[in-house]
Order: structure tokens, then sequence, then C-alpha cells
């Protein structure tokens, strides 16, 4: 019986050995593993990730594993990995809260919103002042809403220039025919495999457009720039003589991290780099440099562990001159970076930084940002919403001059794993302009009227109203516009709209209001005192109005004075003609041709006739009503009497003729 227990005793102990053994040979795999993912070799650590997690016998192993193996996937945008192997972490009961943000933005990046926006709940009842929480579900709502109103750029996939690797960071070379990009295509100078990524190292390729817009194959670039390891994220001179770009390079298996060079072109060939010294500690890596338009700035992206916000950042060195040294680095403000990444800074004419971001508000992964400067190093920041953005990671924009094209690198093809480059362009806002021509007697619509459009950029049209009275017309942005309606027996028409401030397509309604003028015309609020034909202030501005017809329109009047038949016929005639002689002056003192008016003073001899708007007005009156003696005498209060009076006593004036000065243009005179 003893003997049985000591054997038994001593299988128990071999059992245990064995096991240790075991675990010891496992756990040095996993140091293996867990070496690689620390130094950022993902493709490696997943390799061994992958074969580690079946043979793992405890909860908590396959937990690490899988949430290591995650983040592999991760560091390499692999967004259904990253799913794949977060979710194995949560089933194990990873403790770490983190991975649901990590698996709300994998879902993010495959554009499934609904599912991120859950695990973004998740992640912010978990860690409650963790702003991520709340920002990722308000981006996975704007994303939504941008994707359902779309901004006016469209964007389109570039075969001829992608391949079936990354292709990204496009920089023009002088003009629009020249473009430079990044890729880890074949034909690169590198020939081993980039364990970050999983692809070929980076070289820089070159690709021309001829005069059909039809691009050559993409090529390396011929000089020093290439090397066997990663290069990329380049920027040009205005006259495309002068390159920054970024490279890294890894010497004996150690990263040396990334730094920028310059290089100058000649006879086709990119010369010896030279090694922009950014930071007195050469460990400090830097790369994406852009060169502004007037080379005397230069943005570029660090990952400063001591001066930094946050991840990697954007900066830019200053100097007076082409020629002159660059100044100490500057890190840009708060507005711009955050404490996650900031990348691939570049700018326009304008002054205004592009950029791209995971730490603003996304749509998934990296989005384009537009920062305009606002003074003392303030800036208003803008995500581009979709189409620009999408889902996937998108980086790297430039811009064609003032135009509102260029190209952008994307992965929205296949989110957060194959970059390409795209182009996009700006479609030209929509605003049209309905409007309706109206008789403002009547309220009736007029047809067949010429309205004119005149613009302050130069731009003029016109068509013809309707039967109806409708017009339209197709307006441009930006620009202030005149329309001018025109008509025989009408005075002019006219109105003002503005395109400026518009950013959206819009509709514009308008209504041009035309008077008749044929007929009695009566210029209300003249006034005199009793028995005198001098103009009161309040006439004068009344007649400013008719001024107006008179220089809008090009007639001849007949200006006609009345009295009520109130005192003697020869004084009342008397007295209406002082007072059609004294506003027939008045118009020519403010430079109305005195050959466009005729003077006529009518006394007391031709009685108001009771219109639409005149019976509106006073009840007590028929349309028709003629206000002679016998009306008025009738009407039964002296209330209603002198209001009858008041209406007899009236200016007037009568268009003669609708062509004054047009038939006696000289050519040429318009």
């Amino acid at each position: 019986m003893k003997s049985i227990r000591i054997i038994l005793l001593t299988l128990i102990m071999l059992i245990g050995v064995s096991e240790s053994f075991a675990q010891v040979k496992k756990s040095r795999k996993l140091q293996k593993a867990d070496s690689y993912f620390a130094v950022g070799e993902y493709l490696e650590a997943l390799e061994l990730y992958t074969k580690l997690y079946p043979k793992s016998k405890t909860k908590t192993e396959k937990a690490d594993i899988s949430f290591n193996a995650g983040m592999c996937c991760r560091g390499m945008f692999d967004a259904n990995g990253s799913l794949k192997w977060f979710r194995r972490a949560i089933t194990s009961k990873h403790q770490n809260p983190i991975i649901h943000l990590y698996v709300a933005e994998a879902y993010k990046v495959k554009g499934e919103y609904e599912d991120a926006k859950e695990y973004y709940l998740n992640y912010k009842d978990l860690v409650p002042n963790d702003i991520r929480g709340e920002n990722g579900i308000m981006s996975c709502d704007l994303a939504l809403e941008w994707i359902e109103t779309p901004t006016r750029y469209k964007v389109a996939s570039i075969r001829y220039l992608n391949s079936r690797n990354n292709d990204f960071a496009p920089a023009y070379a002088g003009d629009s025919t020249e473009l430079y990009f990044t890729s880890t295509r074949e034909g690169t100078t590198g020939k081993e495999v980039n364990k970050n990524s999983g692809q070929s190292f980076a070289d820089i390729f070159y690709a021309r457009k001829d005069k059909k817009g039809k691009w050559s194959q993409a090529v390396p670039i011929e000089g020093l720039i290439n090397t066997p390891f990663d290069e990329g994220s380049c920027s040009l001179t205005p006259n495309g003589r002068t390159m920054y770009y970024t490279s890294c390079q890894v010497i004996k298996d150690v990263d040396m991290g990334c730094k920028i060079y310059k290089s100058e072109i000649s006879d086709g060939k990119w010369g010896e780099p030279e090694l922009i010294k950014v930071f007195s500690d050469s460990a400090i890596s830097v790369g994406h440099p852009h060169i502004t338009a007037d080379e005397l700035t230069l943005y570029f992206v660090s990952d400063h562990k001591e001066r930094g916000i946050g991840g990697k950042d954007i900066w830019k060195m200053e100097r007076q001159s082409k020629s002159a040294a660059w100044g100490s680095p500057e890190i840009l403000s708060e507005d711009v970076n955050t404490k996650s990444n900031e990348l691939f800074p570049s700018t326009d004419i304008n002054g205004n930084l592009y950029f791209s971001s995971d730490g603003h508000i996304t749509m998934g992964g990296l989005d384009i940002f537009i920062a305009i400067p606002k003074g003392n190093g303030a800036w208003e920041v803008e995500n581009m919403k979709c189409p620009i953005n999408s889902s996937g990671n998108d980086f790297g924009i430039i811009f064609n001059g003032d135009k509102k094209n260029g190209y952008l690198s994307s992965s929205r093809k296949s989110p957060g794993k194959i970059d390409d480059v795209y182009y996009f362009y700006q479609q030209p806002l929509k605003i049209i302009l309905k409007g309706y021509v109206i008789n403002e007697k009547s309220s009736a619509f007029i047809p067949n009227v010429s309205v004119k459009l005149d613009g302050s950029n130069g731009e003029k049209n016109e068509v013809k109203t309707t039967d109806l009275g409708f017009f339209t017309f197709d307006l441009k942005e930006k620009t202030d516009y005149l329309f001018e309606g025109i008509k025989q027996n009408y005075f002019k028409g006219k109105a003002n709209e503005t395109t400026k401030g518009i950013t959206e397509n819009t509709t514009i309604n308008v209504e041009i209001f035309m008077m008749p003028n044929v007929g009695n015309i009566e210029i209300e609020n003249i006034q005199y005192a009793v028995g005198d034909t001098t103009l009161t202030e309040v006439s004068k501005v009344a007649i400013e109005e008719l001024i107006d017809l008179l220089n809008e329109n090009p007639i001849t009047i007949e200006l006609k004075s009345n009295t009520d038949y109130r005192g003697s016929d020869p004084d009342n005639l008397k007295l209406s003609q002082g007072r059609a002689n004294s506003v027939v002056a008045f118009l020519i003192e403010k430079g109305i041709d005195e050959k466009r008016l005729v003077a006529k003073g009518y006394g007391e001899t031709t009685p108001a006739t009771v219109n639409q708007e005149t019976a509106k007005k006073f009840p007590f009156l028929k349309v028709g009503d003629v206000l002679d003696p016998a009306f008025i005498d009738a009407l039964p209060s002296k209330e209603q009497q002198d209001e009858c009076h008041q209406l007899n006593r009236r200016t007037e004036f009568e268009v003669l003729s609708q062509d004054y000065g047009i038939k006696h243009n000289k050519f040429g005179d318009g």
C-alpha cells in the first residue's frame, strides 16, 4: 500500500513537472510575441498570438492573447481582425474597459454605426469621465446625418494610378499635371516585408498627366531618395525643384525613427538628401512635412513625448526668407491637436490648414479637417464631412491651386486596410431664382414681361415671363444681383437679391411689382398751405418717388394739379397752375430735363373718380362715383364732404410718351 502511494506521488510530481515545463515553453513563446508587439512588429506578433490562442488553457491567458492580437490588428488598421480578437477578449472577461472603445471604433471604421454606438454606450457607462465615450456616440449620429446630406464634393477612384497595395499621400509638383505619391506596390527599392504593416517598405512614385488628361504609368522616382526602407509623405515647392519628404530607417533591426529630408532635382534625378534638423534630440521622430507655397513655413508631425499634447501632433517651423535657416519648432494649439493623432498637414493658397485626425469627432478612423486661421495661433476647425470623409481612414488631401478639386488618400474601399489615391472635385452650388411679376394696382400676374438680370460678377441675362407672370434664373454664388422688369405701358419694376453667404443648394423666391403707366397717376402726400403754391417739406419727400420713376423710365409726363370746387373758377385755375409749376420747378432742380415735363393746372374742372383702392379706404364711396358738386353736396355729413374735397385736391401725372431719349441715341451710346 505504501509503495503504491509512493508510485502515485511520483507520477503526480512527474505530471506537475511536465505541465510546468510546458507552461515555461508556452510563456517563452508568449514573451516572444509580446516583444514583437512592443516594438510594433504587429505582423509577426499576430502570427504567434494566433498559434498560441487555441493552446491556451486559462481564460485569463486567452483574454490577454486576444487583447494583444486585437491591438496588432488595430495597429495594422484591420477592422475585421480587431473585431474578431477584441470580442474574444470580452468573452474571456478581459478586465480593461478600453476594449469596448476599441470595438466601437472598429465597428465605426466598417460603417456599422448602430453597433458602434452600442459599444460607445458601454464604454461611457464603464468610464463615464472619458469624453471619448460621449464623443463616439455623437460621432455615430453625425456620421449618419452627413451621409444622408453630403456636401457638394464628389470623390472618384483613380484605377490607373492605384495598385493592389497601399498608395497614398499625393503631392503636386508645380502644377496639377505632375503627381507624386507614396506606394508599397511591386517595384519598390526594398525587398523585405515591413513587419509593422505586412507590406513592402514604401517608396515615392511619380506620374504625369498628358494633354488628354490621362495619367502615365506610375514609376519610382529616380535618384537618391528611395531606399530599402520607408520613404513617403512628400511635399514639393511650387517650382517642383525641391522635395521635402519622410524617411524611416531601420539599421540592424533597430528602428531609427523617422526624419525629414530635403532633396533637389537635376536632369530628372533627385540628389543627395539633406537632413532637416528639427529637434536637438535626434531620437525624436518627425515626418509628414508640408512646405507652404511661399516656402516660409514647414508643417510636420511629431510624437514628442515631453512637449507634445498627445499621440502624434502637428508642428511648424518658420523662416524669414527662402534662404534663411528654419526657426525653432512650434506645436500648434489644442484647437488642432488632441490627445490622439493629428497627421498629414497641407495648406491651400488661402492659408487654410488641412489635416487628418482620429482625436476630433470623425466618421471612422482618420477624417480630414479644415483649420481656418483666426490669428494669435487660434484656429477654427471643421470636419469636411461626407463624401470627403468616410468610415475608413481619409487623409493626405491636396488642392489644385484656387480650384475646388485635387487628390486625397482613403481606405474607404476596404475600411482600415488598403489605401488608395482618389480624385475629388466640388460641384457648383445650385442656386435657382424663381419669381413672379405682379401688377401693383390689381395684384394680377403680368405675362410677357422682359426680366433682365445684372450680376456684380458681370453676368447678364434676360428672359420673358410666362402667361402666369413666372420667370426663373440660375444664379452664381457670391454675387449681388439686380432684376429689372420691362414692359410697354408699365413702369419698370426692380428687385435685388444676393447669393453671398449661401453655402447649400438653394431656391430663392422673389416678386417684382410693376405699376401701369396709363391714365392719371396720383402722387400721394402732395401738400400746400391754404391758397398757396409753395411745396411743403412733406411734399418734397413724396416727389422723390416720382424722381426715381423719371430716372428709371424714359418717359415724358404732364403734371396735373387739381383743386376742389370751393372758390371761384379763375382763382382755382390760377392756384392749380401755380402748384403744378412748383412741382415741375422742383423736378428740374433735381436734374430732370425740362423737355420731359409739362405743367397743367385744371382747377375744379376734373373732379376725382373713385377707384377700387379709394373705395376700400372710404366705405361710403363706391367704385365709379364722380366727386362733383352735386355728389358732394348730397352727402349727409360735413366730415364726408371734407374727405371728398381732400380727394379732389390732388396732384397727378399722365405719361405722354415712353421713349424719351431712346430714339435720339447715336450708335454706340447703348
